[in-house]
C-alpha cells in the first residue's frame, strides 16, 4: 500500500512540477485564428474579389448599402462571394453577374452592371458577331 501511495505521490509531484515550469497562458501570444485578422464584409469583398478600380469599390459600397438597409440578404452576398472566389479568373465580375441573377426574385435594385463590370457594352453583354 505504501508503494502505491509513494508512486502516486511521485507522479503527482512530477505533474505539478511540469505544470509549474510551463509558462503561464498569459505570457503566450494569442492564438492566431484565420491569420489573427478580423475582417468585415466590405473588406472581405474588396480584398477577396481583388477590387482595384474606383468603379469596383463604388459597386461594393452600393452592395454594402443594400445589405445594411436590409434590402439584400447578407447570406446571399456571402454565399455568392464564396462561389465567385472559386472561379479561375475575374472573380469580381463573376460575383457581379451571379448576384444579379440570384437577386432577380427579390424586390431590390442592384447597381447597373453596364457602369460597373468590364466587358459590358451597350448591347448588355451580348458579345459576338455584329457587336458595336
Amino acid at each position: 500500500m505504501k508503494l502505491i501511495s509513494r508512486r502516486i505521490l511521485i507522479v503527482c509531484a512530477i505533474a505539478i512540477g511540469l505544470a509549474w515550469c510551463q509558462p503561464s497562458p498569459a505570457a503566450d501570444p494569442p492564438a492566431l485564428d484565420g491569420g489573427g485578422v478580423t475582417i468585415d464584409l466590405k473588406g472581405q469583398l474588396e480584398k477577396g474579389l481583388k477590387a482595384r478600380r474606383p468603379v469596383e469599390f463604388q459597386y461594393i459600397n452600393q452592395i454594402m448599402t443594400l445589405v445594411e438597409n436590409g434590402k439584400l440578404p447578407r447570406s446571399m452576398v456571402t454565399s455568392t462571394f464564396v462561389w465567385a472566389r472559386k472561379q479561375p479568373t475575374r472573380q469580381l465580375q463573376a460575383f457581379q453577374f451571379a448576384l444579379q441573377v440570384r437577386a432577380k426574385g427579390l424586390n431590390v435594385q442592384l447597381p447597373d452592371l453596364r457602369k460597373q463590370a468590364v466587358g459590358i457594352g451597350s448591347n448588355g453583354g451580348q458579345h459576338g458577331f455584329g457587336t458595336p
